[in-house]
Formats: structure tokens, C-alpha cells, sequence
């Protein structure tokens, strides 16, 4: 393999081949198993690379074209609800069995009509996966649902859980579940509401850290090249030392110096540029809320350099499992970046004065702040939609067509791409927010071109 052929991987190869080894030794023996993951640090991205392209992770899983790997992706899901999910969960595997050499085809076509049938109730929808999965899976066939999201599914209730857990157990030992977290398993709140699904759950739990310093250094290496940019060695440091192993901030660090490829930055002038740039603290602020009350606690400690006591010590191996905490040479309890360290303590924000409008709405091409009003609105927007109004923001005027958005947001691989659905949704949420707040911009659609932010 040459060194452009290993950029496939969106970590080194060593990495991602030894996640596999982890989730697919499980799977062998017949059970389920829980990723836990840091928000934004990869786990769609890893997971649809390794199923897109399982035939690299043969050694892992042998005979893989023997399992039917389905990812569950909720950004596809056309309505909130159980019987919305059920029928993605539906609707994902059909897709998966009929490109399989081994399904037989009209076996799976047979049940398209019930799960396109938008009358069909939840029990309907429930019962007929089940004879669909069993009459897969019987013909020596197994199937893997990479369940994304999991611990974010805001209308699932405890019979849902029951019910995945009764489905599983149908079908046993030919069905696996892959959950994809970034909750604390043990949670008592999280064991109160998956019920009986809490057994699948538990069986193997693995925590997926930050990345190592030889997996942060391909991947900076690697966006330098998609970015075209030049990453000198002073630069390499000071994204290390802002941002830690954390693949998005890491990515974004890159993204800030290849749009001002033409700037001769001091170093001191970069590290106080991306300090302030508002994209890099709001992801740093939104790993820290994501987290548990009692989570929140314990980095707060470590960011304030206090003693964590004994109480604390399962949570306190939880933050270090996944990279979020670590000791240093001196043995001392340290955030994985200082971004992330600053973003705890709360170190003020610096004030300055915007450029580029567009009505109400302002981006300081500096921090990348989004203000209203001069007020920034950090908390009204997704990571998501940031990225959306940024780039909307920052080339005025200019129709931006669905797969130049869909690329912004998720790359050009494959694996990162989504739906027009998907995109058009975001896009509705995003509108829905500007004008609940007044802005005096429109987003406009151009039909079969694609969407232009405008002032009225």
C-alpha cells in the first residue's frame, strides 16, 4: 500500500484495524457490543469506513460476506418516532441483503410494500422485521446493525428498548447490535430506561480515546494534503497543544490555515488566533456539555488544577478511558487540550468588531463568531448549522448546490455522505432558527439548483 492509498483510512491503519479486532472478536462469539465515543471525534465516520470497505478487515471478521452490516443512521429518519425507526431500521437492511450475492432476492423484495406503506402501525412494522430478519438469517446468514447515535434517540421509550432486546434474543445468535454512545454505560439514569435491552448493552463495552499522538499526526498530515497547506513544525505543535487528539478541532486548526494560506502568523500570533476562533471554542464547549452533571464536576476540578476525590474515582476512570483526562510526565490530571481546558474555566471572551453582514447577522472572519446584534449566538446553532450559515456568511450571495453543502459538512468519501433529505433538513431547522430570532436575511431555495442566503 503506498502512503496516498493509506489516507484511505481515516486513522492509521493500526488503529482502525485494532477497533475492528475489538468489536468484531464479540461479534464471533455470538454477542453485542457498546462503543463509547467523545461527540465529534469519529464515530460515524470510522464505522461506515470500516462497512463500506469490510473486505480491508478480513482477519477481523472472516467469511464477511457472510454478515449483513447495516448502519442506522438517524439523520435518515423522514419522522421522529418509534414507528419511523423501526422502518429505518427497515428500510437500511433491505438495501444492505439485496447486494448481497447470498440473500435471496425475493425473499427480502417480498416485504418492501409493508415497510413504504406510511398507514403501517409500529406493531405491524415490528412484526414484519422480525420475519424478515429470521428469514435471512436463516438461510446461515448473520446480521450486524451498527446502531448510530443510540443514547440520542429523544422519543425512545423503555418498551422500544424492550423490544430490540426481544428481537435480538428471537434471532439469537444471529443478530448483533452495535451500539454507538457517548453517554456513560453505567449510568443509573441509562440503566433505568434501555430495560431489558440493558443485557445486550453490557455484554462488551469498549472505549473508543482521542487520538494518540501518531494518530494525530497522520491525520494532520493528511488534511494538510486535502487542504493543500504546508503544516510547519512550530504550527503541528501549537494545534497539539489547542486541541489534543480531538480529530475535529484538529480539523478545523487545519482548515483556519489553509484560508489564510498567504498570512505569515507568529507563532504566538496563530495560537491567539485560534484561541479566539469561535468555531474550535464551541466545539470545545460542546464536549464539555454533553457530558453528565457529575462528569461536569470532575473536569471542572482538573481544569482547575484541584484534587478529585476518592468518590469520584469510577467517573474519574471513565474521562481517562476516553482520552478526555490524562496524567502527564509529572503524574498530574490534565484535559486533553488546552482549548478544552479553557472552555471549562470560562476564560472571557474577547470582543471584536465584525466584518461581512448580511442584515442582522454577522461573522468575525477572525474568530469565526457569529453575532447578532454584536451578541454572539453560539448557543442558538448545531455544529451543523454554524458550518452552514458560516459558509453562507462568508461568500455572500453565492447558490451553494446540496452536494457542496453535503461536502462541507461530511467530506467527499463516501462514508461521510448523507441524504438530500438529510440535508434538506437541516437546512429547514436552520431557517426555522433565523426566523424565530429576527434575522433580517432570508435562506432561500432555488428549486433543482440549490440554497442562497439573502437579505430582505
Amino acid at each position: 500500500m503506498t502512503t496516498k492509498d493509506s489516507f484511505l483510512y481515516p486513522v492509521t491503519p493500526e488503529t482502525l484495524h485494532k477497533y475492528a479486532e475489538d468489536i468484531f472478536a464479540p461479534i464471533r462469539r455470538g454477542e453485542c457490543v457498546t462503543t463509547v465515543w467523545v461527540p465529534m471525534a469519529g464515530r460515524r465516520m470510522w464505522n461506515k469506513f470500516i462497512i463500506e470497505n469490510i473486505r480491508l478487515f478480513d482477519k477481523e471478521l472472516p467469511n464477511y460476506d457472510k454478515y449483513l452490516l447495516t448502519y442506522i443512521e438517524p439523520l435518515d429518519l423522514t419522522e421522529e418516532s418509534l414507528t419511523g425507526y423501526i422502518r429505518l431500521m427497515a428500510k437500511s437492511f433491505i438495501e444492505v441483503a439485496l447486494a448481497n450475492k447470498y440473500v435471496k432476492k425475493d425473499v427480502v423484495n417480498a416485504y418492501r410494500a409493508v415497510f413504504n406503506n406510511d398507514q403501517a402501525t409500529y406493531s405491524l412494522l415490528l412484526e414484519n422485521l422480525k420475519k424478515l430478519l429470521k428469514e435471512t438469517t436463516d438461510s446461515g446468514l448473520e446480521v450486524i446493525f451498527f446502531v448510530g447515535e443510540f443514547d440520542e434517540l429523544k422519543f425512545a421509550n423503555t418498551i422500544f428498548y424492550n423490544n430490540l432486546k426481544s428481537l435480538w434474543s428471537g434471532l439469537y445468535p444471529r443478530l448483533h447490535y452495535i451500539f454507538l454512545l457517548r453517554e456513560r454505560v453505567t449510568r443509573q439514569e441509562n440503566i433505568s430506561k434501555w430495560g431489558e435491552l440493558n443485557e445486550a448493552i453490557m455484554q462488551n463495552i469498549i472505549y473508543v480515546p482521542l487520538r494518540s499522538e501518531k494518530d494525530t499526526k497522520y491525520m494532520i498530515d493528511y488534511l494538510s494534503e486535502e487542504y493543500k497547506v504546508k503544516i510547519s513544525e512550530a504550527q503541528e505543535v501549537i494545534i497539539r497543544n489547542l486541541c489534543g487528539g480531538h480529530p475535529y478541532m484538529i480539523k478545523v486548526a487545519v482548515r483556519f490555515l489553509a484560508r489564510n494560506i498567504n498570512e505569515n502568523f507568529t507563532p504566538g500570533q496563530l495560537e491567539s488566533l485560534l484561541s479566539d476562533y469561535y468555531e474550535l471554542k464551541s466545539v470545545a464547549r460542546a464536549i464539555f456539555e454533553a457530558r453528565g452533571d457529575k462528569e461536569k464536576k470532575v473536569l471542572q476540578l482538573v481544569a482547575e488544577g484541584k484534587k478529585v476525590s476518592q468518590e469520584y474515582d469510577e467517573i474519574s476512570t471513565f474521562l481517562r478511558n476516553l482520552g478526555l483526562t490524562f496524567f502527564d510526565k509529572k503524574v498530574t490530571n490534565k484535559l486533553f487540550g488546552e482549548l478544552f481546558t479553557k472552555s471549562i474555566v470560562g476564560s472571557e471572551e474577547k470582543k471584536n468588531d465584525s466584518t461581512g453582514t448580511n442584515g442582522d447577522l454577522h461573522i468575525n472572519e477572525n474568530t469565526g463568531a457569529i453575532l447578532v446584534g454584536g451578541k454572539t449566538v453560539e448557543e442558538l446553532f448545531t455544529r451543523q448549522e454554524y458550518m452552514i450559515l458560516s459558509m453562507f456568511l462568508q461568500k455572500k450571495d453565492k447558490l451553494f448546490t446540496r452536494d457542496e453543502i453535503g461536502e462541507m459538512l461530511w467530506g467527499k468519501e463516501s462514508y461521510e455522505k448523507y441524504s438530500d433529505w438529510a440535508i434538506d433538513q437541516l437546512m429547514s431547522k436552520l431557517r426555522r432558527k433565523l426566523k424565530k430570532i429576527g434575522i433580517k436575511s432570508s435562506l432561500i431555495t432555488i428549486r433543482g439548483r440549490g440554497y442562497k442566503l439573502v437579505s430582505s
